[in-house]
């Protein structure tokens, strides 16, 4: 087994691993380890062409031909050892660069969101860099075609490629275009998209045919018998998928990649493109091939693993977002979906310990022991896997969306809901996926209740006008205050989603996505435009909701009922930062704090999200879909802090927020199961796209294999107390701080921010420390 000098060693000895990582594996994870991000302008340079070629013609054909070009066109690879290939750059971990976008400088340290980029231009010649100044930059520029977020956050139909080939799906477009009424004038606007589905389809049939060429050309050279072997497999699976349906586990597997992968090349980066609960998708035919004799266990392992590997190669390693895994969960019929694939999966976590996947493990009432028991496993070897996703509270938040207008959901659909980008769920290959139009710092919404709608720390006024603070005689004029500065943000909201969400169809529609996604073939439109099954995913977050609940605590204790202190002299306290007030501080700071199992401030922590959701639930979208708030506040609760001043809690002005749903850092001191219990007081089936829960756990918990089984028995409480998301750092303060001295040490150190995965030593001092301050757990 592999370990490397940040795993906690005292969980070693409790874990059982099904099989150990073979010599291949362990190969790839250190080269893996090794290999340094770097840039390239040649998915760049391939569109720039294409469009200019272009011009005149409908975008969704130029659209179609850009993909079209960059699968025939780009640069491939099959790296030694690897037995799945395919990749979204020229090379191993290399990110596209979209120009415009990237300030391109060879100082080793730029930050980006809480990370820090070490890869300056690596991988950029001067030419490149030449060019994409000179040419690429201006192009884009003169096109408006700057990068603007697109959709992303969606699982969609690779399954169906495993199942038809991109040659059935060909099928099934010309199927549609034969069927039209070409008299008929809707019938005649469909004729466009359906044309771009059957272009893209032909070249995306072609892909596995490039990798089957290169792995006979290389076969052709290679003087190693065994590695000769694998190549000739490689070309032979390559020959049938992803143009054909897949028959064997190894085709299965290598079509699911190509189908995934192929959505980064049309759009550049992983916007969070998921892969859905694979163990579902996957497991007849891994089934088959055992019952056949066409593979073993461990040799579907192995592919397993490799595959696992596989999605770490892919993309920058700066800020990892490949694509999220879920397993476990419940059938369409509503019984357990736990197989041998679901265990299988998180063997292969166990053997890989790197940031990608984003790995959930669905779990609910009816979820066995021995898989809660495996998945506490992995949880212990303080990776940051797995997160957990309570699917009771799942498949009602997907029932849910029926009552927001459109198609509802079925029961069959929203038991076979996956997690997407943190945990947000859809329904795989139906949804439209998320389109993430804001992030809602409810501490800020506080502040602007507590100053008439002026943000302190620039003297701004950005929010509604709701009344002189030092005039409110009762809590409810704060309460009131406050519900209504969150809907001036909803409003201001709508208008910026529109203009985002137009942009989008007007620059960047994407024809090979939408052919993924069901009715967009059937209705003759791209996803953009409506044509998804499902279009209830406009998406906005929160950040703050702590620092939010846990102000409206003291106010309500110190103001109305203690009446220790009166309006006025909090907002003077708050007005200089509590200099000269630290004994109003102090009384602040001992108010009841959300994550401790206290009513008191536990019920306005749901209030405060009570008020966010049913706000902005109304969110509309132009493809007739309504909000689904939720989601992970990701790095923002850092650079959201510096915004707001200082707050009622006893924060100082400028401190980090608290991340998403999570308490705030270091105030839950009663323990794990009294975090979860005050967060079972929300209401989790409102709350559309769920909330990301992050707690730490001492990894001195797991010396013995009573930790394991306390840990899942900790989420069985989870599962009980209808909590919908769960994430935890296993490591220790010591660790993370010995890591910041000689962070060379510590590569794969690996921590959950509040959502995903990112590398401890990739983050900056400033996210580092805040992850160091949140409260270290017992069980």
């Amino acid at each position: 087994m592999v370990m490397t000098a940040n795993r906690e060693e005292q969980a070693v000895a409790t874990v059982r691993f099904l099989t150990k990582p073979t010599a291949r594996v362990q190969r790839l994870r250190d080269a893996c380890l090794d290999i340094k991000s770097t840039h390239s302008i040649e998915r760049a340079r391939i569109e720039a062409r294409i469009m200019r070629e272009t011009e005149g013609e409908p975008l969704i054909t130029r659209r179609a031909k850009v993909f079209a070009a960059v699968v025939r066109e780009m640069p491939i690879y099959i790296f030694p050892d690897e037995v799945i290939v395919g990749g979204t750059s020229v090379r191993p971990c290399c990110s596209n660069i979209v120009p415009g976008t990237r300030k391109l400088t060879r100082e080793t340290r730029v930050y980006y969101h809480g990370y820090v980029d070490r890869s300056g231009i690596s991988g950029l010649s001067r030419d490149d860099i030449k060019e994409l100044k000179e040419d690429l930059e201006p192009y884009w520029k003169e096109q408006g075609r700057n990068w603007f977020a697109h959709y992303g956050h969606n699982i969609h139909g690779m399954e169906k490629v495993v199942k038809k080939g991109f040659l059935g799906i060909k099928k099934e477009a010309e199927g549609s275009l034969a069927r039209l009424d070409l008299s008929n004038p809707e019938d005649f606007k469909k004729v466009t998209f359906l044309k771009g589905v059957v272009l893209a389809m032909e070249a995306a049939a072609e892909y596995g045919q490039r990798y089957a060429a290169l792995a006979r050309e290389l076969a052709e050279k290679e003087k190693d018998g065994a590695r000769k072997t694998e190549l000739l497999k490689i070309a032979e699976v390559c020959d049938r998928v992803p143009a054909h349906p897949a028959r064997t586990f190894h085709e299965a597997l290598q079509s699911y990649h190509f189908a995934w992968l192929m959505l980064t090349l049309e759009l550049y980066h992983n916007v969070a493109f998921a892969l859905g609960r694979m163990d579902q998708y996957l497991y007849p035919y891994y089934e088959k091939d055992i019952r056949e004799g066409r593979i073993t266990q461990e040799e579907a392992q192995e592919l397993l693993d490799c595959y696992i590997l596989k999605l770490n190669f892919t993309g920058s390693k700066l800020r990892t977002i490949c694509g999220s895994i879920g397993i476990g969960g419940y059938k369409a019929d509503g019984n357990d979906a736990t197989n041998d694939l679901s265990y299988m999966f998180i063997e292969s976590m166990m053997h890989i310990r790197l940031a990608d996947p984003w790995f959930a493990v669905h779990v609910h009432s009816k979820s066995p022991d021995e898989f809660l028991i495996k998945a506490a496993e992995l949880a212990s070897l303080g990776t940051g896997h797995p997160q957990f996703l309570n699917s009771d509270v799942g498949v009602a938040q997907i029932l849910a969306r029926g009552s927001l207008g459109g198609p509802g959901p079925t029961l069959e659909d929203a038991r076979m809901a996956s997690n997407v980008g943190c945990l947000e769920l859809v329904v795989p290959g139906k949804d439209s996926g998320y389109l993430y139009i804001a992030m809602d710092n409810l501490a800020l919404a506080l502040e602007l209740a507590l100053n008439n709608g002026v943000r302190r720390t620039d003297g701004q006024k950005i929010g509604a006008e709701t009344g002189d603070p030092r005039k409110f005689t009762s809590f409810e004029e704060v309460q009131e205050a406050f519900r209504k500065q969150v809907e001036f943000k909803r409003i201001n909201t709508q208008t910026t989603g529109n203009f985002l969400e137009q942009r989008i169809i007007d620059l960047y529609p994407m024809v090979y996505e939408s052919a993924l996604i069901e009715d967009c073939i059937e209705k003759g439109l791209c996803r953009e435009e409506g044509g998804a099954h499902y279009n209830h995913n406009t998406g906005s977050t929160e950040v703050g909701s702590s620092d939010a609940a846990d102000s409206l605590a003291a106010i309500k204790k110190l103001v109305f009922d203690e009446k220790k202190i009166s309006m006025a002299q909090l907002c003077d306290a708050l007005k200089h930062n509590f200099e000269g007030y630290e004994d109003i501080r102090k009384m602040c700071l001992e108010a009841p704090k959300f994550g401790n199992d206290i009513d008191y401030v536990d019920e306005l922590k749901a209030w405060v999200l009570h008020q966010w959701a049913t706000e902005f639930v109304k969110l509309t979208n132009l493809r007739g879909g309504h909000g689904c708030p939720g989601g992970s506040s990701e790095t923002s609760y850092i650079p959201r802090g510096k915004e707001v001043g200082a707050l009622p809690s006893g924060r100082l002005a400028g401190e980090p927020l608290a991340p998403a749903a999570s308490p705030c850092a270091g105030k839950d001191v009663n323990g794990v199961t009294a975090v979860l219990k005050s967060m079972g007081k929300v209401d989790g089936t409102e709350i559309l796209a769920g909330l990301s829960l992050t707690c730490r756990i001492d990894p001195g918990m797991f010396k013995n294999e009573q930790g394991i089984k306390r840990l899942a028995d900790m989420i069985r409480v989870f599962v009980d107390q209808k909590v919908f998301h769960l994430q935890l750092n296993v490591t220790s303060s010591d660790t993370l701080k010995a890591a910041q001295k000689v962070p060379d040490e510590y590569k794969d150190l690996m921590v959950k921010i509040a959502g995903h995965n990112a590398y401890f030593t990739a983050l900056t001092r400033e996210m580092q420390d805040s992850i160091i301050a949140r409260t270290e757990h017992g069980l």
